[in-house]
């Protein structure tokens, strides 16, 4: 792997911007790629373009962030900016490198969404956004190009394992009982938080190289990185079977029909994500936020909460208030 590092570095370099502005345009295409701006385009799709879409691009991110969660711990690379100290960590992060999450999920879930399009245009779009969150996450510091590589397969791969799979599993559950699709639910969400916890339980925490560390300390000195934290694992967990019950008992009451003026379905959004906002920032600042058991179970149920209301909460305000059908 060093030679495979050494010449990332190189090309790491030689993509690294001079000037704030590139490096502001450069995490601005970052930003196409992130978990938190698929956390926000979930509701925006489910409140108000196409819920059914919503529910696909979000279990493909979930899965996504499971399968990234788990190689990650496995393979445990470093970032560019550990590897050498040469190369400036311009946005932090401080999980393990290979696979990237952001080049991942931009095939993954963009792709999804291109899915639901149906058209040559919008996967032309997705190959070209890849190709551009892949460079940003390499000039931003963060990723060697084998990271951003391995995050395209895997995102590909998880996608179409989804597509394939999917449709057949859901023939098989849907005419179950509600709470035996509660309790499948719930069950799948425990094993995306088994998988990553299982590959670290196996393999273990394994000594990281002293330099590695000092080069992230000198690059983030406010940052300190967490490479072998299951906090990504267990919020996961907790936002799939949030939304997934949520999803599964709107729809014994109907669904959600989303047609209306562009300024009632943009009142929704903004309603609903204040809600999003305030489970996740003060449910946040109330809950422990180290490794124990309790305070993993806690962010479970934070994140439960979340995606029970983007699913199911925030639909039923709506139609209390007259902004759905």
């Amino acid at each position: 792997m060093e030679a495979i590092w050494e010449w990332g570095s190189a090309l790491v370099l030689a993509l690294q911007p001079d000037s704030g502005a590139l490096a502001l345009f450069w995490r601005a295409l970052s930003v196409l790629g992130d978990e938190v701006f698929f956390l926000l385009l979930m509701p925006l799709l489910f409140w108000c373009i196409n819920p059914i879409l919503s529910i696909r691009v979000g279990m493909v991110l979930l899965l996504n962030t499971t399968v990234n969660t788990a190689f990650k711990l496995a393979l445990a690379g470093p970032r560019p900016f550990w590897y050498s100290a040469e190369v400036r960590a311009l946005t932090a992060e401080g999980s393990f490198g290979i696979p990237s999450g952001h080049a991942q999920n931009t095939v993954g879930v963009w792709g999804a969404l291109a899915t639901g399009i149906a058209r040559p245009w919008a996967w032309a779009g997705v190959g070209v956004l890849a190709i551009l969150v892949g460079l940003s996450r390499m000039a931003l510091g963060v990723h060697f190009p084998s990271d951003v590589l391995l995050g395209w397969l895997l995102g590909g791969l998880t996608l179409a394992a989804f597509m394939a799979w999917s449709e057949p599993i859901w023939q098989r559950v849907k005419d179950q009982a509600l709470n035996v699709k509660l309790a499948l639910t719930f069950l799948a969400s425990l094993v995306l938080v088994a998988v990553p916890t299982l590959v670290l339980a196996l393999l273990g925490e394994r000594d990281l190289p002293a330099i590695w560390l000092e080069n992230a300390a000198m690059a983030l000195p406010n940052d300190p990185i967490h490479p072998w934290s299951l906090e990504t694992a267990v919020t996961v967990g907790g936002t799939w079977f949030g939304f997934t019950a949520g999803a599964l008992l709107l729809w014994t009451q109907g669904g959600l029909d989303v047609r209306g003026p562009w300024w009632q379905r943009g009142l929704r959004f903004v309603l609903g994500i204040i809600v999003v906002i305030v489970l996740w920032a003060g449910l946040g600042a109330l809950f422990p936020r180290d490794a124990t058991f309790v305070a993993g179970m806690l962010r479970y149920v934070r994140y439960t909460l979340i995606g029970f209301w983007i699913a199911f909460g925030a639909p039923l305000l709506f139609r209390r208030l007259g902004l759905v059908a």
